[in-house]
């Protein structure tokens, strides 16, 4: 993510702005491909984007998000919005003392492994709640690998072979 999507987030969090009426905009925008790329063109003029903004079904949204929806028009930052949306729930799972955790995996494991793995995370990062984003790797060959909080702990098949490799290399 970048630097300038997180400004922008926390920019609409501390104006009051809900996470739900930015996500369901959002969505409306990131959800209808020509109406996106018409507002990231640099060939469409910026009065041509703030009146097809103000004519979407969301326009009767808080002013606030329709300001912020304008700016990012003016100043050309549309394509960041998917990642706007993401850094500001990142900011409202801050807010309560929790977290995101992405669990690479060679296969999709089930319920109970996440849970568990959710409530280890929690203990050991001090957390009240984590947000578990499972994804398919089958390069990793068997385990896992979790990143959370800038963290990372690599359980794979892959990494221990990764680990073992070195360490011969180092002999």
């Amino acid at each position: 993510m970048s630097l300038t999507a997180a400004r922008y987030a926390s920019a609409l969090y501390q104006a009051g702005c809900t996470e739900d009426e930015l996500r369901d905009t959002a969505q409306l925008i990131l959800e209808n491909k020509p109406l996106l790329e018409a507002l990231v063109s640099p060939a469409v003029r910026l009065e041509e984007k703030q009146a097809v903004l103000r004519r979407l079904p969301f326009a009767s949204c808080p002013d606030r998000l329709m300001h912020f929806y304008e700016l990012l028009a003016k100043k050309g930052r549309f394509a960041l919005l998917a990642d706007i949306v993401y850094e500001y729930h990142l900011l409202t799972l801050a807010a309560a003392n929790q977290t995101v955790c992405v669990m690479r995996c060679a296969q999709m494991p089930d319920e109970a492994m996440v849970v568990d793995i959710a409530k280890a995370m929690c203990r050991r990062h001090g957390r009240d709640g984590v947000e578990m984003q499972v994804i398919v790797d089958p390069s990793l060959v068997g385990g896992f690998v979790l990143e959370i909080d800038g963290t990372t702990y690599n359980k794979s098949v892959s990494g221990q072979l990764h680990r073992l490799a070195r360490r011969l290399q180092e002999r």
